[in-house]
């Protein structure tokens, strides 16, 4: 996801396709589920979000990684099993596995899913332009600060893709364990820009050229507007089409 003007070893597209192929055939189940939250003490809520390893096991939650942004935003990436789990999860369970004390305002719940991917029952996993597309892309880079240079420097390109709105968050154990997640306009649009990003060397150069990269959806508690799902809604009637937008089950 970054590149200047320096000279590097530059990939063939045959190679780039095939790495970016690698990053977004993520499996369905495999850091699909992040949760963004406000903290207002995070030492004292994590501590406590140490201690609930076995609530989370109980939600259905697995491998739970944390990242940051400022002093006050966390990130939680997990695996969960499926959109019925991460539904319930945006309608309160995360209450249950989550430190609720500390937490300002409820959590915006991203839920990773391919658009257009087969779903069991033949349809399309949902339809892209009934609603707007997330990226959540994890991948640990070798030094931040080079990375982060050429990230900003990559701004223009960005936009160029789709992609807008990027927030970082680094690994509350590894600073250079990053989370990136953002707006996509245009899934195809992005892949092909991914595809010539990793062409010019500096993804693989800095560490961002491996990872897993997702699209998403956002359940939140807004009332549909913008595509977001209402968490207060039933999950059976999400089960096929919510607004022209299916889900793989």
């Amino acid at each position: 996801m970054t590149a200047d003007g320096n000279a590097t070893p530059t990939p063939t597209r045959a190679q780039a396709e095939e790495a970016v192929s690698a990053m977004l055939d993520v499996a369905n189940a495999k850091e699909n589920l992040a949760t963004r939250l406000k903290v207002a003490q995070y030492a004292a809520w994590r501590a406590r979000f140490d201690g609930m390893r076995d609530s989370r096991a109980s939600a259905g939650i697995a491998n739970a990684k944390l990242f940051r942004g400022d002093e006050e935003t966390v990130v939680v990436l997990a695996d969960i099993p499926g959109f019925r789990d991460a539904l319930a999860w945006a309608e309160g369970r995360w209450r249950t596995a989550i430190p609720v004390d500390e937490v300002e305002g409820p959590p915006v719940v991203y839920f990773g899913t391919g658009p257009g991917q087969e779903a069991p029952g033949g349809e399309a996993a949902f339809d892209a332009s009934q609603v707007p597309l997330k990226g959540m892309a994890h991948f640990k880079v070798y030094d931040y600060a080079r990375w982060h240079e050429l990230f900003r420097k990559m701004e223009n390109s960005r936009v160029g893709s789709g992609m807008s709105n990027p927030s970082i968050f680094r690994g509350s154990e590894d600073g250079n364990d990053l989370l990136v997640l953002g707006d996509v306009a245009d899934a195809a649009k992005f892949r092909a820009w991914l595809i010539e990003d990793y062409m010019t060397g500096y993804p693989a150069v800095t560490g961002a050229g491996s990872g897993t990269y997702r699209f998403a959806v956002e359940l939140g508690p807004r009332t549909g507007q913008g595509g977001t799902l209402v968490p207060g809604r039933p999950a059976r009637q999400h089960s096929a089409a919510v607004s022209g937008t299916k889900f793989r089950e």
